[in-house]
C-alpha cells in the first residue's frame, strides 16, 4: 500500500499565518495553479514537539536528505478520476501519480478522498473535514469520515481526523533561521480500512499525528513534521511500522540571501526583519552604490543611495513595509545583485 493512503491529511492542509496567527478561506485555502516545493529533511535528537503560547521550536539541527516534494494544485477534470468525486472542485497532484480530492467550500476545507492514476484508492460517502474558517490559536474541530475503498481488494474505510490550533511562538530552521509569530496546528488522524471478505481479508489501522508551523510570509507552511504508525491486522499476525517525515518549505530554505545577478560583496541582515535592516557592502572602487528595494509584484516600495565609501553599513529603515517577501537590489557602478528579504 502506498504511503498516499495513509498520510492523506499530513501533506494537505496548505494555509498561511496572517499577522494575527489566524488562517482564512481568502487567504490561505489552495487554489488551482498553486505549487507547493518542500524539501525532505532527517534528524537524530528528538525534535520538539512543545504546544502552547509563546514557544520556542528550534529545528536548527535537522538536515537535508535527497528528497523534494513538488505538489499542483489543478482542476479535478484535468485528473483520472474525476467522476469518482463529484464534490471534490481541487486536486492535489504529488507528482507521482497520486491525487488527494478536496471540496473548497464557502466555510470549510474537505477531503472527498484519494486516487491513483489507475483509480484504485479511497471515495468517502462522509467527507473528512480538514478546516472550518478561520484557524487561530485555540481552535479546535473533531470529525469522523467514511467511505469505500478499492486498492489491492475492495473494501471500507472510517475514521477520524482532529484539528487544533495548538500553540504560538517562534521557529528555528537551520542557518539560524528564524521566524517570530507562528502558529503551530497539530493534526491527529486514526483511519482503519478493511479490505477483501473473510477468510481472505485484512485490516489497516493508521494513526498519524501532524506538526505544522505556519508564518505569515507564505502561503504553505515552512515546516511539516509527521509522525505515522501503520498497523497491517492480517491471517500471519499483526505488522506495525512506525515513520516519520520532515518537510521544510522550499521558498523558505532559497528565498533567504539568495543572489540572482552579478555578485557583489553585500550581506542584508537580519533576515526575516523587522523594522531595520542593515546594507553592509564593500564598495573596492569608490563607485556610486545605491539600493532598490521592491515587493512581489517588482513594484519599487524604497530606494536609497548608499554614496560612494568604500566601506558602507547602512542602517536602513522596514518599519514601513508590511509583512511579506521583498527583493533587494543593491547596485554598485555596473555590478548589481539582488537578495530576497523576509519582513514579519
Amino acid at each position: 500500500m502506498k504511503k498516499i493512503y495513509l498520510s492523506i491529511f499530513t501533506i494537505a492542509l496548505a494555509f498561511t499565518a496572517s499577522a494575527q496567527l489566524s488562517l482564512t478561506k481568502a487567504f490561505n485555502e489552495p487554489a488551482i495553479g498553486d505549487v507547493n516545493t518542500q524539501k525532505g529533511y532527517d534528524s537524530t535528537s528528538v525534535l520538539p514537539k512543545n504546544t502552547g503560547a509563546s514557544q520556542t521550536w528550534n529545528f536548527s539541527s535537522i538536515t537535508a536528505n535527497t528528497v523534494t516534494e513538488v505538489t499542483n494544485y489543478v482542476a479535478t477534470s484535468s485528473t483520472p478520476s474525476p467522476a469518482l468525486f463529484p464534490s471534490a472542485n481541487l486536486a492535489e497532484d504529488d507528482g507521482s501519480g497520486q491525487y488527494n480530492y478536496w471540496q473548497a467550500g464557502p466555510t470549510q476545507y474537505e477531503l472527498w478522498g484519494f486516487a491513483d492514476n489507475a483509480g484504485s484508492g479511497v471515495t468517502f460517502t462522509n467527507s473528512a473535514i480538514a478546516a472550518v474558517w478561520p484557524i487561530n490559536f485555540g481552535y479546535t474541530n473533531t470529525d469522523a469520515f467514511a467511505g469505500t475503498a478499492t486498492i489491492s481488494l475492495p473494501g471500507t474505510v472510517s475514521g477520524s481526523v482532529n484539528t487544533t490550533g495548538s500553540g504560538t511562538g517562534t521557529v528555528i530552521l537551520p542557518g539560524s533561521l528564524t521566524f517570530a509569530n507562528c502558529l503551530q496546528v497539530k493534526m491527529v488522524n486514526n483511519m482503519r480500512i478493511l479490505l477483501g471478505t473473510f477468510p481472505l481479508s485484512f485490516t489497516v489501522d493508521v494513526i498519524s499525528q501532524d506538526y505544522t508551523y505556519y508564518h505569515g510570509t507564505q502561503k504553505f507552511p515552512i515546516l511539516n513534521v509527521t509522525y505515522e504508525k501503520q498497523t497491517v491486522n492480517s491471517g500471519s499476525g499483526p505488522t506495525v511500522t512506525d515513520s516519520y517525515w520532515i518537510k521544510v518549505n522550499n521558498a523558505v530554505l532559497t528565498g533567504i540571501n539568495d543572489v540572482t545577478f552579478d555578485v557583489i560583496n553585500c550581506n542584508v541582515y537580519p533576515n526575516p526583519a523587522t523594522n531595520a535592516v542593515t546594507i553592509d557592502l564593500t564598495n573596492d572602487k569608490a563607485e556610486n552604490a545605491s539600493v532598490v528595494v521592491m515587493n512581489n509584484l517588482g513594484q519599487v516600495v524604497k530606494t536609497v543611495d548608499l554614496g560612494s565609501a568604500l566601506e558602507v553599513k547602512h542602517l536602513m529603515n522596514t518599519s514601513d513595509l508590511a509583512s511579506g517577501i521583498y527583493h533587494v537590489k543593491t547596485t554598485i557602478g555596473e555590478k548589481s545583485s539582488t537578495k530576497k528579504l523576509i519582513i514579519q
